[in-house]
């Protein structure tokens, strides 16, 4: 059984880290079933009380075609309980 006021104290600092890095680039690995992992690079752009939302461009390399933007949100329990796992770039 975990300790609730070491979780407390997780949550409060993985929201603490996240605000801090408001508006900057981020890589986040997402579980993606048995084994299998997904990589995204994005904008962490807005930060609320129970989640953050990432913006990314699909870049279709191809000339004259409009890059695809899109939005995801994700909860600090994700962080958490390690479903997703971030990286921030300085």
């Amino acid at each position: 059984m975990s300790d609730a006021f070491a979780d407390v104290a997780k949550m409060k600092k993985i929201k603490e880290d996240i605000k801090n890095h408001e508006g900057q680039l981020v890589e986040l690995t997402l579980e993606n079933g048995r084994k299998r992992e997904k990589n995204k690079v994005g904008r962490l752009i807005e930060v609320y009380p129970s989640l953050f939302i990432v913006e990314y461009k699909d870049e279709s390399g191809v000339p004259g075609v409009e890059d695809n933007t899109y939005v995801e949100s994700y909860t600090y329990s994700d962080i958490l309980t390690e479903k997703t796992l971030i990286h921030y770039f300085d």
